[in-house]
Parts: structure tokens; C-alpha cells; sequence
């Protein structure tokens, strides 16, 4: 009758193991270490930083709280409109300039944030879209919206969410001055979020809000830095190909100045 033959696993603590039973651990054992390696790796997560707002015209990113007024009109606020913030690559290149020593030369590159790149989450390179602009196509995210429920000014650029993973999250840091024109305003702060399919066509835009700031009695003229946190999953390859940009909607008439934002994704 064939024997059954022994394996390591038959061993007893304090067996000898001969050279080839040993090979065979070490084998397994270095197996194990490189694929706790990838899952860790694959599960690390990462951010960005800009300051490459189309409407920052001063001011560092990171740098200074300096920003350039936009003025959200009272008729914006009649039509209950939402004025977005857009990324533009002139404005990256003239905001974000590293004021701090750079860690890793060999992946840092500034045009993709103040950062560089340096701490991207794995497997992602780009986490802000600075030359999307899909002006006067079917289905535009960049093209103003003037009627409907939702309407909003023009803008370009994006977030961009299209190398994340099905399960991420995303949070998003909007950082901006707001001095109220009148007194008890209230200012709501969102994200203006299309998803799309795989051919790029919308399927749902909305805006995702955040809690709303008030700025009460003795609020007018004055300056207020504000640094918002909004954050949404990401529950399919729709939102994996989403367009979104950083947007408020007042009451009354404001003057917002937009400093910078950071992109992060957990894990």
C-alpha cells in the first residue's frame, strides 16, 4: 500500500527540518510578506492641495490667507443661484509654489498641486482635473445652467475622481474669506456633482451640501475665514467618472474670496 508522505505542516515543534523543508518556509513566508505588502499598499490613501482657483488672481497657496473678491450679486441670490469655483491651469501654475522642503524629488511634479504628488493615495497620480473644460458639448459640466432648480455659473475644471477605487471616500477642504454685504446671511457651501457614464453622459447633478454658516447682527463688512468639510463615497464607476467643483449659494449678497482646497481619500 502507497505510504502517506509527511509534510511540514506534519511536523512537531522541535522537529528537524531538512534544507528543501526549510526553502519551502522561507519561500512562504516571503510569499506572505509581498502579498500583505500589495493589500497595504493598495489600501493606503493620500491627498492634494491647490490654490489654482480660476478666481484666485493673489495670494500663495498654503502661504497666505490672500484671496481676490468675487461678489455673489443680490440678483444670484434672487434667482437662487450657485456660483462655482474653478480650476484653472494659469492660476495653478501662478498659486502653487512649494515654500516647504520636498521629500521625494524623484515624484514631485507641480502642476499636479502644491504638493506635487508626493502623497497621492496608491495607485492614483491625479486627484484635480486643471484643463477639463467640456464647454458647449451635450450634457456640459463646464457650460452655466440658468434654469431649472439648479442653476449655476460656468466654470472650469474638476475634481477628479476617475482613478479612485468603488468603496473610497472622498473629503473635500474648501478653504475661502467670506465678508457679508448684509447682516444675517446665510451662506450654504456645496459641491456641484454630476455623475456620468461610461460614455460620459450625466446622469444625475446635484448639489452636496455641507451645514450652512450664518453670519448674524454685526456681520457686514467684515471678514470671516472659512474652511469647509464636505466628503462623498464613491458607490460605483458613475461617481469613479463624476465632475464636481466647490460652489456657495447666499441669500444675500456676498463677497466670497476662494484660498485653496484639499482632496482626500480614505481607505
Amino acid at each position: 500500500m502507497p505510504q502517506n508522505q509527511n509534510t511540514i505542516v506534519d511536523k512537531s515543534t522541535g522537529d528537524p527540518l531538512t534544507a528543501a523543508e526549510f526553502n519551502e518556509l522561507k519561500d512562504q513566508a516571503n510569499s506572505n510578506a509581498t502579498d500583505a505588502e500589495g493589500r497595504i499598499s493598495s489600501a493606503s490613501g493620500g491627498y492634494e492641495f491647490t490654490g489654482g482657483f480660476t478666481d484666485r488672481t493673489t495670494g500663495q497657496s498654503g502661504a497666505n490667507d490672500l484671496g481676490s473678491n468675487i461678489q455673489y450679486t443680490a440678483q444670484m441670490a434672487t434667482d437662487n443661484s450657485w456660483y462655482r469655483f474653478g480650476f484653472d491651469r494659469t492660476r495653478q501654475v501662478a498659486n502653487d509654489s512649494a515654500y516647504f522642503p520636498i521629500t521625494d524629488p524623484e515624484v514631485f511634479d507641480q502642476t499636479k498641486g502644491l504638493f506635487g504628488g508626493q502623497h497621492m493615495p496608491a495607485g492614483i497620480t491625479d486627484l484635480i482635473d486643471f484643463d477639463f473644460d467640456d464647454n458647449g458639448d451635450t450634457g456640459s459640466y463646464s457650460d452655466a445652467v440658468t434654469t431649472g432648480d439648479l442653476k449655476y455659473n460656468g466654470a472650469t475644471g474638476s475634481y477628479d475622481l476617475t482613478q479612485c477605487d468603488v468603496g473610497d471616500l472622498v473629503k473635500v477642504r474648501f478653504s475661502f474669506n467670506a465678508v457679508p454685504q448684509v447682516a444675517n446671511s446665510t451662506l450654504e457651501v456645496g459641491l456641484i456633482f454630476m455623475t456620468r457614464d461610461a460614455n460620459d453622459a450625466p446622469t444625475f447633478t446635484f448639489a452636496l451640501t455641507t451645514q450652512p454658516v450664518f453670519y448674524g447682527t454685526g456681520s457686514q463688512g467684515v471678514a470671516y475665514l472659512n474652511r469647509v468639510e464636505m466628503s462623498a463615497y464613491i458607490a460605483s464607476d458613475e461617481d469613479r467618472n463624476a465632475r464636481l467643483l466647490p460652489a456657495v449659494r447666499c441669500n444675500n449678497e456676498i463677497l466670497i474670496q476662494p484660498l485653496s482646497t484639499l482632496i482626500s481619500i480614505i481607505r
